[in-house]
Order: structure tokens, then sequence, then C-alpha cells
């Protein structure tokens, strides 16, 4: 797993957001163990201006901090960005990229999963970036919560 090194500059602390649990199509909310809580641009209302950190300089560039709390876990999915698409008025999945930024350096218990390769000891603002057709999946077996940050958007 190739996990590439960025300058995040934040102005506020991520580990205070109001997170928040949202539904998703792939999976059932009502089961605490799955998904984490995030907090997005839409949800940010204007607040924080993060446009420097689209260094890929993607169109329809969107941010969400996510957090995956001790306990929980993404199963293996495939991004649908069915939300992002519609907000966006994108036609083709296949054009959309992800790229998620972990916030902090690894902690025991904190794992990620891509297509067939499982990463541990990651630094923080090292990053993997996917298409819709990737399979990826999360947890965080640890004590701490594991944050990190997805950047979505369309390449140029």
């Amino acid at each position: 797993m190739d996990l590439s090194n960025n300058n995040i500059d934040l102005p506020f602390d991520f580990t205070k957001l109001k997170y928040q649990r949202v539904p998703d199509l792939q999976f059932d909310i009502s089961k605490p163990s799955l998904l984490g809580e995030m907090y997005n641009d839409n949800m940010d209302k204007g607040k924080h201006d993060l446009g420097h950190l689209n260094v890929d300089e993607l169109d329809n560039f969107a941010w969400c901090f996510y957090v995956l709390r001790p306990g929980t876990w993404v199963p293996p999915h495939k991004d649908h960005f069915s939300n992002y698409m519609k907000y966006y008025n994108v036609e083709d999945r296949s054009l959309v990229m992800r790229k998620l930024v972990f916030l902090e350096p690894w902690k025991s218990g904190h794992v990620f999963g891509i297509d067939n390769e499982i990463s541990l000891g990651w630094k923080a603002n090292q990053s993997i970036t996917w298409s819709s057709e990737t399979s990826h999946w999360g947890g965080n077996f640890g004590t701490e919560p594991r944050y990190t940050l997805q950047i979505t958007g369309v390449k140029k």
C-alpha cells in the first residue's frame, strides 16, 4: 500500500468538532459497532475554509472529518458517492476520487484495509487515494479514537 505524505495545516482542533452518525445506503446504522461519525463541509456551513487542502486540484472539492471510536468498524465496501454526485451533479461515478488522510500517528488497534492489503503504523498526515471501484474497510479495535480526513473530488 503506497502512503503519500501531506502537509495538513488545520486552523482548529479536529477532535473538538460536532461529529454525527449519518445514514449510509450500504450499512445499517442502528448497529452501534458499525460506522463512525462525521463532520463534513455541509455540516460546517462555511465556518472553515479548507480550500488550501485541495492540493490535487480536484473539481467539486469536498471534505469530511471522520472518527472511528473504540469498538467500531466499517466493513469492506466500495464508495457509492451518491450524495456527492447528487450535490455536484456528477453523472459518472468512475470519475470521483477519494483521499483518506490519517490525522494522527497510528495507535495500537487502529487498522485500514484496501483491496488485499492492510495498513498499520502510518504517520500523521500520510494518505491513500482510491477510486469508486476500490474495496476498502477500517476499524478501531484500540482504546483511543481514530481520526481521518476524507477529501473527495473529480480529477481535472
